[in-house]
């Protein structure tokens, strides 16, 4: 309904204003929606590198010197299989700091080690992995949430539960306890960049097309009088070229949703994913967003 509204206000306005003024607008409005997508990315990428970066690295590194990932780790299995408390805190930092010689991975051994404690109590191998996943996505993530956006909180748990042979990279740098920046810049570039750079980028695109939008306002409604007299043709062109002046509203105005549900956590009042899945046209145009931006 709200990008429906959006074009007939615009269709309405563009057919009292007519052809000729309505063309001009279009040609800026155009011209906004290109240089905001073009020139949008090197400013999220250039702000994330000189200066984001660096912050997050900062914040990350301060919440790190705070956790204990073995006891996490520790805690969370037992809390996830319901165990009683034998589980060995410094056998799990050993198998994560020595080098297994048969060649197992983190998962492997961590799994052998449990299974021999609560033996037919964890379930199968794949079972056992998927759970212990989660856990390292739920640490990771609250790390990240304790400063930063829940937003890269959020995309840091589905990244390791997705991808999660990085967390045999990442636990090493976990527990050099001594400095915690490896860690710490691990996960600024490998889970906060993207988030961050997405919201640079939504701020610069929306900021962008406002400055060019005014820019065109202001130029055709001082430079160029309507005349007082249009023929019905000009009204009706008008109308038309006002379907497209709205769908670039609509363009902004999901760039708009976009950027509340990053800084909203995905609890917006009005708009949240299952609100957008239930709109018709609004949803594909905000999907082009997300995409694209």
């Amino acid at each position: 309904m709200l990008a429906v509204a959006a074009i007939l206000v615009m269709v309405f306005l563009s057919g009292r204003r007519g052809i000729f003024k309505t063309l001009i607008h279009f040609a800026g409005y155009f011209l906004a929606v290109i240089l905001a997508f073009s020139i949008s990315t090197s400013i999220a990428d250039g702000l994330f590198k000189n200066g984001v970066r660096n912050s997050n690295v900062k914040k990350l590194r301060s919440s790190l010197n705070e956790t204990d990932f073995v006891s996490d780790v520790v805690n969370y299995i037992e809390d996830e299989f319901e165990f009683s408390g034998d589980i060995n805190a410094e056998r799990i930092k050993t198998i994560y700091t020595e080098k297994n010689s048969l060649g197992y991975s983190f998962d492997e051994q961590i799994y052998q080690y449990v299974s021999s404690i609560y033996v037919g109590k964890i379930g199968n191998e794949k079972n056992f992995y998927e759970r212990l996943h989660k856990g390292y996505a739920e640490i990771i993530s609250g790390i990240i949430c304790e400063d930063l956006l829940a937003y890269a909180g959020e995309t840091a748990s589905r990244s390791i539960i997705d991808k999660p042979q990085q967390m045999d990279e990442l636990i090493p740098l976990l527990l050099e306890h001594e400095d915690r920046s490896g860690a710490a810049k691990y996960i600024a570039d490998k889970y906060t960049k993207v988030p961050y750079t997405s919201l640079i980028r939504l701020i610069s695109f929306l900021a962008i097309m406002l400055v060019i939008v005014g820019i065109t306002v202001f130029l055709t409604n001082t430079t160029f009088k309507t005349p007082g007299f249009q023929t019905l043709g000009s009204h009706i062109g008008g109308g038309a070229v006002g379907v497209l002046l709205g769908l670039v509203v609509v363009v902004f105005i999901a760039a708009c949703v976009r950027l509340n549900v990053i800084c909203g956590e995905d609890k917006m009042l009005f708009f949240n994913n299952e609100a957008i899945d239930k709109t018709y046209l609004f949803r594909h145009i905000y999907d082009f967003i997300v995409s694209n931006l």
